[in-house]
C-alpha cells in the first residue's frame, strides 16, 4: 500500500460527509485507546492525528450514521459459501443491484454497499455465507496479508444504489428464504440450473478466456438473446472470474460467440 494512502482515503470521505476510525495494520481491531466504530468521525484533525503517526493503519467505515448497508458475500467456507446462497435467491427472482459501488475484499469475498434507512443491524449469515451489515465495515484501501480490499467498476460512494426492497424486507423481519438443500438435492437439475451453478462458481487466473467462451457458448445454447449474454457476461466477469479480464477482452469473447452463433443460424 502506498504510503498515506489510507490518510488520504480517510480525508477524502471526511470531507464527503462520512465517518471513518482508525484499524490496526494488517487486522480489522481498533487500537487501544480508540473504542471501535464508536469513535468514528468526519473531523480532520483526529483523523490526521491516527494516521499521520501510523499511515499503514488499516480503515473503517461507520455505516449508521450514513444510512449504509453493506452485504457482505464470503466464499472462504466450503458449507458457507456465499455465491451459492446468491444462486438460490437468483433462483428466487432475487438479485443484487450491480451498478452500486462494491468492493472486492481481502478474501477474496465481495462487499456491497447500499442506501438503507432503518434499524443497525450485523447479521452474521442470514444466508449461508452472506452477512448483513450496518453497524461498520472495513474499507479500502485496507489491507490484510498483502492482499487489499479495492473498488470495482471505477464506481466510488457516489455511486451507491437504494436496498432492494426484497433485502429491506428480510431486515424488518419479513421472510425471504428457499427450500432445504436437500429438496434441491432431490430434485433433478436441469441444463440451465448446472450453467447457472457454473457461472457463480467461477474460475481464476490461467483459465478465464476459455471459461468465458465456454459460458458465452452455453447461454447461447439455451436460447439467450445476444444483449442478454453480453450484459450476463460482464456480471459473471466482474464478479466471479478473478482476476477479472478488461471488458476489452469479454467484448472480444462475446463477438467471436456470436458470429459463430450468427452462422449456425443461417
Amino acid at each position: 500500500m502506498k504510503e498515506f494512502a489510507t490518510l488520504d482515503k480517510a480525508i477524502e470521505l471526511a470531507q464527503q460527509g462520512y465517518a471513518v476510525y482508525p484499524l490496526i495494520k494488517n487486522t480489522k481491531k481498533p487500537p487501544k485507546g480508540v473504542a471501535g466504530y464508536q469513535a468514528a468521525t468526519s473531523d480532520q484533525n483526529t483523523i490526521l492525528a491516527w494516521f499521520e503517526k501510523h499511515p499503514t493503519y488499516n480503515l473503517g467505515l461507520r455505516l449508521d450514521l450514513s444510512d449504509l448497508l453493506v452485504v457482505d458475500i464470503d466464499m472462504h467456507e466450503p458449507t458457507k459459501n456465499g455465491r451459492t446462497s446468491l444462486v438460490q435467491l437468483f433462483k428466487q427472482g432475487l438479485t443484487l443491484p450491480k451498478d452500486t459501488y462494491i468492493e472486492r475484499t481481502a478474501n477474496g469475498g465481495v462487499h456491497y454497499f447500499f442506501k438503507y434507512v432503518g434499524a443497525k443491524v450485523r447479521k452474521i449469515d442470514v444466508w449461508p455465507g452472506i452477512d448483513l451489515l450496518s453497524d461498520f465495515t472495513v474499507i479500502a484501501p485496507s489491507e490484510i496479508n498483502g492482499k487489499v480490499y479495492e473498488p470495482l467498476g471505477g464506481r466510488t460512494l457516489a455511486d451507491i444504489k437504494p436496498a432492494p426492497q426484497w433485502l429491506v424486507d428480510k431486515l424488518t423481519g419479513q421472510k425471504v428464504n428457499w427450500p432445504s438443500e436437500r429438496a434441491y438435492a432431490t430434485r433433478q437439475k436441469k441444463y440451465t440450473g448446472r450453467l447457472l451453478d457454473e457461472m457463480v462458481t467461477g474460475t481464476t487466473q490461467g483459465n478465464r478466456n476459455a471459461w468465458l467462451t465456454k459460458i458465452a457458448g452455453r447461454m447461447f445454447g439455451v436460447g439467450a438473446d445476444p444483449k442478454t449474454v453480453y450484459n450476463m457476461l460482464s456480471v459473471i466477469n466482474d464478479s466471479f472470474v478473478d482476476p477479472a479480464l478488461p471488458s476489452k477482452e469479454v467484448n472480444v469473447i462475446f463477438q467471436s460467440i456470436l458470429k459463430r452463433e450468427s452462422k449456425g443460424v443461417h
